[in-house]
This record gives C-alpha cells, sequence and structure tokens, in this order.
C-alpha cells in the first residue's frame, strides 16, 4: 500500500465526509419528495393513480383450500383472470390476495393474473396459523422470521403483510410470528391484516378480546395501529360492536372481511354491527371485503364474483341504514389509506 501523510488522511476523511453528507441530503431530499404508495406486483402507485371505485384489501386468487389440498379451482389461471376482468367490469379498482406459501398461493400465478386481469393486484407475505406453518420455523427465532419475511417482501414486491392468523387460542409459535410480522413492518413499512377465529355463535370458545390481543403484540414490537388492518371482527356475533370499537378506537382498522359468508353469521347481523361502528363514529376505521375462497361464488358458476363486497354487501349496508357516502368512504378512501405506505 502506498504511503500517505496524516494531512493527506484527513483530507481524505473530509472529501468522504462531505461525500457522505452531500449522499445523505440527496435521500432526505427524495424521500421528502416522495408520497406514500401502494405496492403491487407490477409496479408501486401512488394511492390516487388507482382512481375511483372500491379497493378490496382481503381475498384470494391464489390458494389450495383445505391447505394441503391437490387442486383448487385457482389453479386454472385462466379462469382467475377471467374473474378478475368481471371485478373490474364491477368497479373494482385493486385487489389484495390474502394468501402466502403456507395456503398454497403460487406467486409466478399471481403475477399473470395481475398482469392480464386489468387491475392491480397486491401479494402478501407471511404466515397463517401453526398448524400449517413449514416445519423449520419452529427453531427460528423472532428476529431469523422477522430477517426473512423482509427478504421476502422486497425481492418478491411484497405490498402487504397478511393474512397473518391465530388458533382459537393463541399458541407460542403464533406469538412468536405476530412479534416477528411486526419487526418487519417496523423495517419495510408494510401494512398488515390479521386472521381471528371468531365464527358467530357457534364458537363460544374463542376469547372475545383475541382481535385486542393481536393489536397489543403488534403494537410492542414497534407496529403503529394505523398500519394494522385485525380481520373477521364481523364475525364476532356482537349486536353493540364493543370488541369493534376498542379496535378502531386504539387506530387500528377494523376488518369486516367475510361478507356474504352467511354460513359464519348472517350479513343482516355483520351490518347491524357496522352501523353501531358508524354511530360511533368509526367510519373511517372500517374496511370490507369477502375473503373470497367459494367456487360457488364465482361468476363463471352464476355467483357474484370477486366483486360481492360491492355489488351485494354494500347495497344491502345501504338499505339497513348506512349513508351513500359513508359506504363509499369504507369502500374507496379507507384501503387506499390503508394499503399506502413509505418504503423504509
Amino acid at each position: 500500500m502506498p504511503q500517505i501523510t496524516r494531512r493527506e488522511a484527513l483530507a481524505l476523511i473530509g472529501a468522504g465526509s462531505i461525500a457522505a453528507r452531500d449522499l445523505c441530503g440527496l435521500a432526505a431530499r427524495q424521500e421528502r419528495s416522495s408520497g406514500p404508495i401502494i405496492r403491487t406486483l407490477v409496479e408501486d402507485m401512488a394511492p390516487e393513480r388507482l382512481g375511483g371505485g372500491p379497493v378490496l384489501f382481503h381475498e384470494h386468487l391464489s390458494m389450495r383450500f383445505p391447505f394441503g389440498a391437490t387442486q383448487h379451482y385457482t389453479d386454472d389461471v385462466d379462469l382467475m383472470v377471467e374473474e378478475v376482468r368481471a371485478a373490474a367490469r364491477d368497479g373494482v379498482r385493486c385487489i389484495v390476495d390474502g394468501g402466502h406459501d403456507d395456503m398454497g398461493r403460487n406467486l409466478e400465478a399471481l403475477k399473470r393474473i395481475a398482469t392480464d386481469g386489468g387491475i392491480p393486484i397486491v401479494a402478501s407475505g407471511g404466515y397463517y396459523m401453526q398448524r400449517w406453518y413449514p416445519p423449520e420455523l419452529a427453531a427460528k427465532s423472532v428476529d431469523e422470521i422477522a430477517d426473512d419475511l423482509v427478504r421476502d417482501a422486497r425481492t418478491k414486491r411484497f405490498g402487504a403483510l397478511g393474512e397473518i392468523g391465530q388458533s382459537v387460542e393463541m399458541t407460542d409459535g403464533e406469538r412468536k410470528v405476530f412479534q416477528a410480522v411486526g419487526k418487519a413492518h417496523v423495517r419495510t413499512g408494510l401494512p398488515i391484516f390479521t386472521h381471528n377465529a371468531y365464527t358467530g355463535v357457534r364458537a363460544s370458545s374463542v376469547p372475545r378480546d383475541s382481535a385486542l390481543r393481536q393489536l397489543d403484540l403488534l403494537e410492542g414490537a414497534g407496529v403503529k395501529p394505523q398500519s394494522v388492518a385485525i380481520g373477521h371482527v364481523c364475525c364476532l356475533d356482537e349486536p353493540t360492536a364493543e370488541i369493534a370499537k376498542a379496535v378502531a378506537k386504539r387506530g387500528a382498522f377494523v376488518g369486516f372481511d367475510r361478507v356474504t359468508i352467511e354460513a359464519i353469521i348472517p350479513d343482516a347481523r355483520r351490518a347491524a354491527m357496522l352501523l353501531a361502528l358508524l354511530d360511533a363514529g368509526y367510519a373511517d376505521q372500517v374496511l370490507l371485503s369477502s375473503d373470497f375462497s367459494s367456487a360457488r361464488s364465482l361468476k363463471k358458476n352464476g355467483g357474484a364474483g370477486l366483486a360481492q363486497t360491492a355489488t351485494v354487501f354494500a347495497p344491502m349496508l345501504v338499505k339497513a341504514g348506512a349513508s351513500q357516502a359513508a359506504v363509499s368512504r369504507i369502500l374507496d378512501d379507507n384501503p387506499r389509506r390503508f394499503l399506502a405506505f413509505r418504503p423504509v
């Protein structure tokens, strides 16, 4: 190595400091000038680029259900492309796919649906429930799982972390995953949506406050509630919506993401709960979706299709007493706000 004097060394350090300062300044200016984005499989988009119309924050376009099955109707990618195109004709502007590897989600198939379906698709990352976790997850620490989630989010263009689920009683493994998801959010900025075991009057053993416990875990990992949607609260048979109000009061979104699934709880009861939320002043904290997973609901089979949240449940909600303006805010504005983030 060539020898340099102390004076030359100090000059080089000074030049390096100036270059580093200039680069930091450039990065800061770029961050200030760039607004929040919604990350789709194809591109990053400003929320306003989606235009007006419903955004569905929790559906399924690629999965294997029951999990582990050898085939599923979503294996037919041409069919799913047509179903997405039909949803676009019904006014839907963006769909979030809530699947990931342990649900049998095929990311390559989802990319083709996103490319050919005519509307932006957001892909998600994470883990569902412990009984479906890959075996190697048990030996990993919270930080190791978070590292994996961050890497996958960046290399696979995930725009959300979800649906992150729990059993009737959250297991230690599920608690570890929730903590890891929270840490991954802090490092990426990605929004989070969850799965609860609420199933109406048929599941009296489900802790009624599990939605709040999920929020506790995520906040404990450093997540701001505004980036969280607590899922399936619409399946908690609670006419006064006390748990939903408690979630909304803390600043998180309340997921009514199983609308039209009457076998769990009638939509009329969901509508009554939602009206209680609106009356309490929480219209800005509600998200709607249908957790689409039934072949009977496909347009091809005579069902309402992927847009059923907007074409079936929303009119029912208006008929039950909600204003059209409030329903439009819930379908259009709220999910754009939930999905938009500043990449870390």
